[in-house]
C-alpha cells in the first residue's frame, strides 16, 4: 500500500469496515464506524475551506478525548491545515499564548474545558457540535514534508517550544509498526475485535498513535471515556470487553490501589508460574476486569519496575513504549510476545539509537523532527551531527533492548507524562515578594508513590510564610506545574557552582530526599484530614488550605476522591469534587454526601429481557392477548402520530400517569416499529417484596416476584427507584437501553393521579433527557383512569385518548426547568372534551 503522506493512510482508514470510535460519557455510549469517521472528516475539511481556513493555516485543538477530535484532526490534514493540539488541562491563558504565537485561524474546544479568554478575536468552534456530514475536501497538494502538527510544551512564563511534525515523521513511525502488525493479524482474528481503552490525551503524540494510527491497522475499536475514576474504568473495561488499556503509569498506580481493595486475590503474594497458572491464581481479579483484558500499553512517563511487576505477576502483559514528541513519538516498544522486565523494547525499524559517552540516548531517523517552531537556537542545541539529544540516560543490552536509567536534563516528568521545566516554576516563585531564591526539583511525595512531583526549596526573608508563597505561585502555574511541597533551605544561600552560578540540583534533591524536615505540623485529628495529608504529603492543613496549595494533579484528586468514598461509604460527584476550593469545602462535600444514601451495591437491572428468547415471547404475547385485551377495555383514539413518522429512535416518551393500564394503552397507540423497541420504567418500590423480601410473607414475595418477572418479560420493563439511591446506576442502564436502540417510557409525575389532573413533573426527566442527549416526545393520556382507576380491581370499558406531541431536545443542567418544559408540553396537548386543557398547576413542592 502506498504511504507517501498521511492522506494515503486516511484513505484506507475511511474505507475500513466495522466500528471505530466509541465515546462513553458515563451515562451512554456513542459509536462511530470507520466509514462515518471518514465521512465526517471530509465534511469537516469542506467546512474549513468554506470558512477560508487554507493550507498552511493553523487550527488549535483544546479538548478532552472524543471522536470529534479525531474527525477534525483528519479533516485538517485533508486540507493541508496544520493541527496545534493543546492539553485539555492547560489554562485558558496558555491557550491564548499559543493561539497568538502561531497566528491561529480557528480554535476547536471540547465540553470539559473552560471558555477561551475574551479578546482573542479568533473564531471558536465547539467539537461536540460538529456535524457528521460528508463533503468534498479542497483539492490541495499535500507532500510528505508538509507540516502536519506543531505540539507545544507547557510553560508558565518561559517561551514554550513547538515541535514541528511532518507527514514524513509520522509515517516513519506508522509503516514499521504496520508491517509488524500484518505478521500477526491473521493469528489474532479469533479474538477480534480488539478494543483499546485510550486514556492518554490526544494532545500527546503517543495518545494519537494509539487512537488513530495503530488500531486501524487491525482494524480495532478505540474507546474514550470521561473521567479517571478507577471503579468506572474497570466497569467500562468489563462492559465494553476491552482488550488493551492505553495509559500513563499513574493510571496503573490508581488501578492497583483500587483492586487491592476490591479484589481479595489481588493481594496474594506472587509465585513464579507459567502464564495460565498466574491467570488462575488471580482469576477473581481477571473476572473483575472481564475475560478479554490482557494488556496494558504504558507510555509518556517512566514506569516504576515494582508497578510493572505487580501487574505482570498477576497475568497481564505490560507493554512499554519509549519516545518523545520530537520522535513522532515512538523510538522503541516492547514486543507483546517478547517482554523483558525493565526494558522499553527494541528500536523500531528505521530508527537508529546509540548511547553517548556520558550515557545520553541519541536518536536518528526519519521520525525525528526537523526542529522547533521559529526557534533556530533551540533546534541547533538539540541536534549534533544529525543525532537528536533526548536528555535521557540509558543503555542498550546485548540483544538490542533499550533500558532507561534516568534523566540528564533537569526537566521534571510527572507520573502523567507531563514535563515541568524547573526554570518556569522558579521564575514565578522568585517574583513573589519575600522570596530571595528558589530551586524547583522533582521528588516523590511519599515512599509508596511512584513518579515525581514539583517540590520547591526556598530562601526567604524573615517572617515570610512558605505556604503563602506556594498559594500565590500555584495560582499562576499550570495544573501539572503546581508545587506540592515547600521547604526552607537551612544554610543561607542555595548551593551553586563556582563561576557559572548554576544551581546544584543534585545536592538539593539529595538533601530533600535524606535530610529535609518540614515545619512541625500539628497532629492529624480526624480521618478526612489524615487522608488529605497522605495524598498531599504534608500534615500542616487547615480548613482554609486551598486545593491549589496541595498541588494535587487531576489523577491524584481522583485517587483522593475514591479513597474518601471508601472511607466514608458514600459516593461523591466527580464534578463537584473537582470544584472544591479548599479543605473546608472538601469536608462539607463529604459530610453532605454521607448524609444521603450511598449508591446501593449490587443494584441490578434486567438484561435477560432483551435476549432473543424474550423478544420472541413479546412478539407472541403482545399481539396475541395483551393488546387485544387492552383494546377490549380501552377504546383508544390516537392523535399526533405524524410527529413520529419522520423521527428516528431512540427517544424518551414522557407521559402523565393515570392508571396501571397506561403502559399497555401507550403500546397499543404506538406504531409497530416503536412498540417492540420500547422499555417502560416501573416503580421499583411497587415491587418492594421482591427487592426487599425481609419483613414480607412468603405468598406476597412469590406474587410480587412473579409480577416483576412477567412485567420485565412481557413489557420489557425495568425498575426505576423513586425514593432510594441508585440514580447513577439507573441512568447508566437507560443509556445502555438507548445504545441498544430502545426508547424509554417514563412517567415523570412518579405516581398515579386521582381525577386525571396533571401533577408536577419531577426533575429526573430533565436529567435523563439532557444526560442521554435524546429527544423527548411528550405524551398526554386522557380517560385511562376511567377505564381502570388506581383504586379499582377490575377495568370498565371506555374511551381513551393518546396524544403524541412534537419531539423536544433538552440541554443544560437546570433539570427542574427542563422538567417544567416537558410538563408544559404535555399540558398543552389537546385533552378529551369535558376536561380542562390545562388544569391549574398545583403548588410547587420540594422534591
Amino acid at each position: 500500500m502506498p504511504r507517501d503522506t498521511l492522506i494515503d493512510y486516511f484513505d484506507d482508514l475511511a474505507s475500513a469496515k466495522g466500528p471505530f470510535l466509541v465515546y462513553d460519557d458515563g451515562f451512554r455510549a456513542r459509536s462511530h464506524s470507520y466509514v462515518e469517521v471518514g465521512r465526517g472528516a471530509r465534511g469537516f475539511s469542506s467546512r474549513l475551506a468554506v470558512a477560508s481556513v487554507r493550507k498552511g493555516d493553523k487550527v488549535v485543538f483544546w479538548s478532552e478525548n472524543r471522536p470529534e477530535w479525531i474527525v477534525a484532526f483528519w479533516g485538517c490534514l485533508l486540507g493541508g491545515v496544520i493541527v496545534v493540539p493543546i492539553d485539555y488541562r492547560a489554562s485558558p491563558e496558555f491557550l491564548a499564548r499559543i493561539a497568538k504565537r502561531v497566528a491561529a485561524r480557528l480554535i476547536l474546544v471540547g465540553e470539559d474545558v473552560p471558555p477561551p479568554p475574551e479578546g482573542l478575536d479568533i473564531p471558536v468552534w465547539r467539537l461536540h457540535e460538529l456535524e457528521w456530514r460528508d463533503g468534498a475536501p479542497p483539492a490541495v497538494a499535500v507532500g510528505h514534508d508538509d507540516v502536519a502538527e506543531i505540539i507545544f510544551t507547557s510553560g508558565a512564563t518561559g517561551e514554550p517550544k513547538g515541535v514541528v511534525i511532518t507527514h514524513r515523521n509520522v509515517l516513519a513511525n506508522i509503516v514499521p509498526v504496520e508491517r509488524e502488525v500484518r505478521k500477526y493479524r491473521a493469528w489474532a482474528r479469533p479474538v477480534f475485535p480488539l478494543r483499546f481503552l485510550n486514556l492518554l490525551p490526544l494532545s500527546h503524540m503517543f495518545g494519537q498513535a494509539m487512537a488513530t494510527f495503530i488500531p486501524p491497522m487491525l482494524p480495532g475499536i478505540v474507546v474514550f471515556m470521561r473521567g479517571y475514576n478507577p471503579a468506572d474504568i474497570i466497569t467500562l473495561i468489563r462492559r465494553r470487553r476491552v482488550s488493551v488499556v492505553v495509559c500513563v503509569p499513574k493510571i496503573l498506580d490508581v488501578l492497583r490501589a483500587h483492586v487491592l481493595r476490591a479484589s481479595p486475590d489481588a493481594a496474594l503474594v506472587p509465585i513464579k508460574q507459567p502464564w495460565p497458572l498466574r491467570w488462575w491464581r488471580y482469576r477473581q481479579l481477571h473476572r473483575l476486569f472481564g475475560a478479554k483484558l490482557w494488556a496494558f500499553v504504558v507510555g509518556a512517563a517512566p514506569l516504576d519496575p515494582e508497578l510493572e511487576e505487580f501487574w505482570s505477576a498477576r497475568g497481564f502483559a505490560v507493554i512499554q513504549g519509549y519516545g518523545l514528541t520530537e520522535t513522532a513519538p515512538i523510538v522503541s516498544v516492547t514486543h507483546p510476545f517478547h517482554i523483558q522486565a525493565g526494558s522499553v523494547g527494541k528500536a523500531i525499524a528505521g530508527v537508529d539509537v546509540k548511547i553517548a559517552p556520558d550515557g545520553e540516548i541519541l536518536v536518528r531517523g526519519e521520525n525525528v523532527t526537523g526542529g522547533y517552531f521559529e526557534a533556530e537556537a533551540e533546534t541547533a542545541q538539540a541536534f549534533e551531527g544529525g543525532w537528536f539529544h533526548t536528555g535521557d540516560i540509558g543503555e542498550i543490552g546485548p540483544d538490542g533492548r533499550l533500558f532507561i536509567r534516568g534523566r540528564k536534563k533537569e526537566v521534571i516528568v510527572t507520573p502523567e507524562g507531563l514535563k515541568v521545566f524547573p526554570d518556569d516554576v522558579e521564575r514565578v516563585v522568585n517574583e513573589i515578594p519575600g522570596v530571595r531564591d528558589s530551586a524547583a526539583v522533582g521528588a516523590s511525595t511519599t515512599a509508596d508513590t511512584a513518579g515525581e512531583r514539583v517540590h520547591i526549596v526556598l530562601v526567604l526573608d524573615p517572617g515570610v510564610d512558605p505556604d503563602a508563597v506556594v498559594r500565590e505561585a500555584n495560582t499562576r502555574l499550570e495544573g501539572h506545574q503546581k508545587i506540592r511541597r515547600a521547604l526552607v533551605w537551612p544554610q543561607g544561600g542555595l548551593p551553586r557552582t563556582e563561576g557559572t552560578g548554576k544551581l546544584k540540583r543534585a545536592a538539593i534533591r539529595e538533601w530533600l530526599r535524606t535530610g529535609a524536615v518540614s515545619a512541625a505540623a500539628p497532629p492529624v485529628a480526624d480521618k478526612l484530614a489524615a487522608m488529605v495529608a497522605k495524598y498531599a504529603g504534608r500534615g500542616d492543613l487547615s480548613p482554609a488550605t486551598t486545593i491549589d496549595e496541595l498541588g494535587l494533579s487531576s489523577l491524584e484528586r481522583v485517587e483522593l476522591m475514591v479513597a474518601l468514598e471508601d472511607a466514608f461509604q458514600t459516593r461523591l460527584d466527580e464534578k463537584a469534587f473537582a470544584g472544591a476550593r479548599d479543605v473546608g469545602q472538601l469536608r462539607a462535600l463529604v459530610e453532605e454526601a454521607s448524609k444521603g444514601e450511598a449508591e446501593p451495591e449490587g443494584l441490578t437491572f434486567p438484561a435477560w429481557n432483551r435476549s432473543l428468547a424474550a423478544r420472541v415471547a413479546r412478539r407472541v404475547a403482545l399481539p396475541g392477548f395483551i393488546l387485544p385485551l387492552t383494546r377490549a377495555f380501552a377504546w383508544v383514539h390516537v392523535d399526533g402520530r405524524q410527529h413520529l413518522a419522520a423521527l428516528q429512535g431512540p427517544v424518551i416518551f414522557a407521559s402523565n400517569h393515570q392508571s396501571y393500564m397506561d403502559t399497555p394503552v401507550i403500546m397499543a397507540a404506538l406504531p409497530r416499529r416503536w412498540r417492540y423497541r420500547l422499555a417502560p420504567a416501573m416503580s421499583k418500590e411497587f415491587f418492594a417484596a421482591h427487592f426487599f423480601p425481609e419483613g414480607h410473607g412468603l405468598m406476597l414475595r412469590l406474587a410480587t416476584s412473579t409480577a416483576y418477572y412477567l412485567a420485565a418479560l412481557l413489557f420489557n420493563a425495568f425498575p426505576l427507584p423513586q425514593r432510594e439511591a441508585g440514580a447513577r446506576q439507573t441512568l447508566r442502564y437507560m443509556g445502555e437501553l438507548v445504545d441498544d436502540g430502545f426508547s424509554v417510557l417514563i412517567f415523570p409525575e412518579g405516581h398515579h393521579t386521582d381525577t386525571g389532573e396533571i401533577d408536577r413533573f419531577r426533575p429526573g426527566v430533565g436529567m435523563i433527557a439532557s444526560r442521554l442527549d435524546v429527544p423527548v416526545v411528550p405524551v398526554r393520556l386522557e380517560g385511562v383512569d376511567r377505564v381502570l382507576h388506581r383504586t379499582w380491581h377490575m377495568a370498565r370499558p371506555g374511551h381513551v385518548r393518546v396524544t403524541f406531541g412534537k419531539p423536544m431536545q433538552l440541554a443544560g443542567a437546570d433539570y427542574e426547568a427542563l422538567a417544567t418544559q416537558v410538563e408544559d408540553a404535555v399540558r398543552s396537548l389537546p385533552s378529551t372534551p369535558g376536561r380542562p386543557v390545562d388544569p391549574q398547576r398545583k403548588p410547587q413542592l420540594s422534591s
